[in-house]
């Protein structure tokens, strides 16, 4: 069995300046409005409040009201803000590659984050991030995307359309990950279809690239249920959110959650909940948690 990293939002936002990650979601609908204003910044005012007390449910409610096809708008201008973000080379992130790759870590990387920031950090640390195959090359990590990215569009000519309760599903046999900025821009003015992101809603819901998504979490199920350890940085005790929680739930792994110093009773809550024993809850950000993390789950965290 080998071992599994989760993150979230809070990972990304805690690993470098706040000025070169995105914000957590209470500041999240703002930035957006900043980036799109003719799509997120022309939300009606009683939406636009729905989405800063609470960006899950104002997703939920805008959808309900709006349909998928307009709720699509919004889905491509927040791939577009997700995009822009990399890594610099003192973040987290990089520091984190770099000691995967001088311990010769065999475990994997899982993000619920839109963003590129993982995948980039990886990359420029002479990582090689693999998606979706369990079988790694010399040098290469898996890294899990559950909830899809910013960059990951359904192949248009292997669709097919499947009606559903609120307007229709794009499922997608075949991805493609498109990293070159000129060639994404284009994609999201000229395709009809999103990109490869759940929305940011309690269920988590997508209509693009269904399969990806599905065989993803599956994906994710499996590495937790098999991990010794799953080190667990920047995600919010979601219970709803059966698909990852669920799967925490039933895993034989020792949890070690870091999620600042707001998380603690959530996470308190749900071990005990779930019966659970033996976890270990960080009451800390992960600049300070870096090393806890680290040696949990095998990986060296000295340079």
């Amino acid at each position: 069995m080998s071992n599994v990293v989760l993150f979230g939002a809070g990972a990304s936002f805690g690993s470098d300046d706040d000025t070169c990650v995105p914000p957590l979601g209470a500041g999240l609908f703002d930035a957006l409005s900043t980036f799109s204003p003719q799509g997120w910044g022309a939300v009606p005012q009683h939406f636009a409040e729905l989405f800063r007390t609470n960006f899950e449910e104002g997703m939920r409610e805008f959808t309900q009201a709006h349909g998928g096809q307009n709720a699509d708008i919004l889905q491509r201008a927040m791939a577009g803000y997700f995009f822009q973000f990399r890594p610099r080379p003192g973040s987290l992130y990089r520091r984190l590659a770099r000691c995967a790759k001088q311990t010769g870590w065999d475990g994997a990387f899982a993000t619920l984050n839109y963003e590129r920031l993982l995948e980039l950090a990886l990359a420029a640390e002479g990582v090689q991030p693999r998606v979706g195959s369990p079988s790694q090359p010399p040098g290469a990590i898996e890294l899990c995307l559950p909830h899809g990215c910013c960059h990951i569009f359904g192949e248009v000519q292997a669709s097919r359309a499947v009606s559903v309760h609120s307007g229709v599903l794009f499922d997608s046999g075949r991805v493609k990950v498109i990293a070159d900025p000129q060639e994404f821009t284009a994609r999201l003015r000229d395709d009809v279809i999103p990109p490869v992101m759940s929305y940011f809603e309690p269920q988590k819901t997508t209509r693009s690239g269904v399969s990806f998504i599905k065989s993803q979490r599956d994906r994710y199920a499996r590495l937790v249920g098999e991990a010794e350890g799953v080190g667990v940085v920047g995600v919010r005790v979601r219970p709803h959110d059966v698909h990852i929680w669920g799967a925490l739930r039933e895993s034989r792994a020792r949890i070690v959650y870091c999620a600042g110093r707001s998380g603690g009773e959530e996470f308190r809550a749900w071990t005990e909940a779930s019966g659970r024993r033996g976890d270990q809850m960080l009451p800390v950000y992960w600049a300070e948690g870096f090393d806890d993390v680290c040696s949990a789950v095998g990986i060296n965290p000295f340079e």
